[in-house]
């Protein structure tokens, strides 16, 4: 009995390419956050500086929980980047943090002024850059 295997040279082409597209995920940096002042003391409950109580609730951990749950499930953005992309690095960074973001939104506390909450979840953004 004989067996061959056919497509050898095809499957490692692809390994090459996965391998190219994984090293360049490691070149981009992704970043969720706010830039108001007072987003820190919501978000973990105590003041940057002096490490006060900022707020009686506590820390809401609106971006924290966003960028678990992202992190959590990232494989299917990456296996779908590295599959459709030929440079998968900022497009799978912009897009995984584009979902952090909205996540992070939906989660950002609704004060009862609907304009000072409005300012806080317009203004939590992400940014993707080179390393």
């Amino acid at each position: 009995m004989r067996i061959t295997l056919k497509g050898l040279d095809d499957v490692d082409k692809q390994m090459a390419r996965i391998e190219r597209g994984t090293k360049a995920l490691g070149n981009y940096r992704g970043e969720v956050g706010s830039r108001l002042p007072y987003a820190y003391g919501i978000e973990y409950g105590r003041h940057r500086k002096s490490g006060k109580l900022a707020r009686r609730a506590g820390g809401t951990f609106y971006i924290t929980n966003a960028i678990n749950t992202v992190l959590s499930g990232a494989d299917n953005d990456i296996s779908e980047g590295l599959d459709k992309v030929t440079a998968p690095g900022p497009w799978v960074i912009r897009r995984l943090a584009l979902w952090a973001r909205r996540l992070a939104r939906q989660n950002a506390p609704r004060g009862p002024k609907k304009r000072a909450s409005y300012r806080l979840r317009r203004s939590i953004n992400y940014r993707v850059t080179k390393q």
